[in-house]
């Protein structure tokens, strides 16, 4: 058994959800806004049961990602995000000429974008902390902090 989470391009209804059961016989569990849903799949591997889950549900939900809720042994996810033909051409002709696999290729470009979000979030902070630290002191930054930290436990 394979768990999967299903990211959809917009929220369903409960008739659309009840008919994406019927027509993929999969068991759909949706999130409280109704815009992902987990799905256990069985299959001799992830990759199938990704497979499995596109051919099943691709016509019934309006799907944007699926993505493996447990990682690999690798301690990666797996992912499967649709592309139009064109694309994937491209995608197969960068990495032809960088000497990869299209596979390769998007995983590098993944862990490129992952890196500039990390460091984009940090720049936000070092940002945000020069304008406090302009306006209050040290101690009383630390102590609001702490006094939010305790009020939400």
């Amino acid at each position: 058994m394979h768990a999967v989470e299903i990211t959809l391009t917009r929220a369903v209804g409960a008739i659309e959800l009840r008919a994406a059961r019927e027509e993929g016989r999969l068991p759909l569990a949706a999130s409280g806004d109704r815009t992902r849903l987990a799905v256990l799949v069985s299959a001799k591997n992830e990759h199938r049961a990704i497979r499995k889950i596109w051919r099943r549900l691709q016509h019934a939900l309006p799907i944007d990602v699926l993505c493996s809720v447990f990682p690999g042994p690798d301690g990666k996810y797996l992912m499967s995000i649709p592309m139009a033909d064109d694309v994937w051409e491209r995608f197969r002709a960068q990495a032809a000429a960088a000497g990869n696999t299209p596979e390769h290729f998007l995983n590098e470009a993944v862990a490129q974008a992952l890196a500039r979000d990390r460091s984009d979030r940090r720049a936000r902070l070092d940002r945000s902390l020069d304008v406090l630290l302009r306006a209050y002191t040290p101690e009383e930054v630390t102590a609001e902090a702490a006094r939010r930290i305790r009020l939400s436990n």
